[in-house]
């Protein structure tokens, strides 16, 4: 069964299974590119990779002789995209051979990136949340992202209370959220390990998304995104938008007004020459939900 949750017995029955230790991972390594003087790596922020992250270089793609081999080089990532990251010599002046092909990465550092930190008031039920923290990065793929346990409040982005009632409470810290007015999540769970599991998983994909939103050329100056006011036309079933674009410093701003239904509807102006065909998700910070709001279907 998926759900079985292994434990010592006897005199050992306080103590983790395995001692808590994650099973070792096999290195991968991932194929480099060289076009002129530019090393792409084919990998990238899908993989987990961040600027900074520093790889050993080497020839050839056989794992088991590259561990036992010299590198040739080290390279440092200094740009990343979502699958592939362009590298750069951690050293000046280092050169690869011009007719060496056949160019592997193997990961030796991490990079810059900050994964979402949760905090836990100390002696607040701390066995069943760092137990789940550590089932979680046993269990998950190597990319997944992952919770790591925040010193204090200042920097978190979310914040678990255990109560009295034997539920777990949630407060939520990051200040891309709070600013609006949304303190807590809107509903509790019962303190035990499925659901904490299931909640710090959830969490930590929905932080490292909202983390993840970068500014991109192409978007930011050939594609417009509006929202607007709707009407009922006189003419078609269909509304039809009418006033200005209600997007202000990257944010919408609606007045309620009780009794009155007032329509709203987002428009995508593509401006340049290329087709688009958009992917739109909804980041729901109530619930820690991320659900597809609108996708292209091909026909």
């Amino acid at each position: 069964m998926c759900r079985q949750n292994p434990q010592c017995e006897g005199i050992n029955r306080k103590r983790r299974f395995f001692d808590g230790k994650a099973p070792s991972r096999v290195p991968r390594l991932y194929r480099v590119y060289k076009d002129a003087q530019r090393y792409t790596l084919h990998a990238g922020l899908i993989h987990g990779l961040s600027v900074g992250a520093k790889f050993n270089i080497y020839s050839g793609s056989d794992l088991a002789s590259v561990l036992r081999a010299i590198p040739i080089c080290k390279m440092v990532v200094e740009s990343v995209v979502d699958f592939e990251a362009t590298l750069g010599p951690v050293t000046q002046g280092t050169i690869i051979a011009e007719d060496l092909k056949d160019i592997w990465a193997l990961q030796t550092e991490t990079g810059d990136m900050v994964g979402p930190k949760l905090f836990m008031a100390p002696n607040d039920h701390p066995p069943l949340i760092s137990n789940a923290l550590v089932h979680l990065r046993t269990t998950q793929s190597p990319y997944q992202v992952n919770f790591t346990l925040a010193e204090d409040r200042t920097g978190a982005d979310l914040e678990v209370k255990f109560e009295n009632n034997g539920q777990f409470g949630f407060t939520i810290l990051d200040e891309q959220i709070t600013r609006h007015g949304l303190h807590h999540l809107t509903s509790k769970v019962e303190a035990n390990f499925d659901n904490v599991v299931q909640v710090l998983s959830t969490g930590a994909h929905f932080f490292h998304q909202l983390h993840s939103s970068k500014s991109n050329p192409f978007i930011d100056e050939g594609v417009e995104i509006q929202f607007l006011r709707v009407e009922e036309s006189t003419m078609y079933s269909d509304r039809i938008a009418t006033g200005p674009n209600l997007i202000t410093g990257g944010m919408v701003s609606l007045e309620i007004v009780d009794g009155q239904e007032i329509y709203y509807g987002a428009e995508i102006v593509n401006k340049t020459d290329r087709d688009l065909y958009p992917h739109l998700f909804s980041l729901d910070s109530s619930d820690l939900a991320i659900s597809t709001y609108s996708h292209h279907v091909s026909s």
